[in-house]
């Protein structure tokens, strides 16, 4: 049983670790509003990590079949979703910075809802949590390892990877003034618009 646990949460980390849009909005946020924003984003990001591994366990054979038949629609309205997050991040600048957290719980929903929405919109995703999940030969639904524990432990492992990566980029975040932020979010903001519209012309391609 400890091994299959140890197991779920590596595939929570590895599963949260590559960088993209998610990775990019997280950082934003805790540059622009400290820790609890970036924790927020990274909650909503851990929670979809937390379905696709749930999708991957009970229902591989149907959902890749869906995405199959839906990849064209799925992308361009990944790649229209993500891209809107990316104009949002650009045109909310953050004019002054605070040491201290300003995110309310409403803001902390928000920035988690829009993380989430940036994971839920990249297909590739569920195909990347299919593939760890394959290779770690979860072995689950058993007495020893019931599969409402192995999916806790692969939220786990996807928390702590967000937390992490949350504490680190605040500590950053205190390194750098108010027009440095400013270019940060800048840059992060249009690199996120490049992943939507890498994602929308792939959709159109398949159209």
């Amino acid at each position: 049983m400890l091994t299959e646990l140890i197991k779920a949460i590596l595939i929570g980390i590895i599963a949260s670790a590559p960088i993209g849009p998610v990775s990019l909005l997280v950082m934003q946020k805790t540059f622009c509003h400290g820790r609890q924003g970036g924790y927020a984003a990274g909650v909503g990001s851990a929670i979809v990590d937390t379905l696709y591994a749930v999708a991957s366990l009970f229902a591989f054979m149907y959902v890749q079949d869906f995405i199959s038949r839906h990849a064209a629609v799925i992308l361009i309205i990944g790649g229209l979703l993500v891209s809107g997050v990316g104009w949002v991040m650009i045109r909310r600048k953050p004019m002054e910075v605070k040491q201290t957290d300003d995110t309310t719980k409403t803001k902390a929903v928000q920035y988690a809802l829009q993380a989430a929405g940036c994971a839920l919109a990249n297909p590739g995703a569920l195909a990347y949590m299919f593939g760890l999940v394959a290779l770690f030969r979860l072995d689950i639904g058993n007495a020893m390892s019931p599969t409402w524990l192995i999916v806790l432990f692969v939220l786990i492992g996807a928390l702590a990877w967000w937390f992490s990566f949350v504490y680190a980029a605040d500590k950053l975040r205190n390194a750098f003034n108010v027009n440095t932020l400013n270019r940060v979010n800048t840059i992060a903001g249009y690199a996120v618009i490049a992943f939507g519209a890498a994602l929308l012309i792939r959709g159109i391609i398949l159209l």
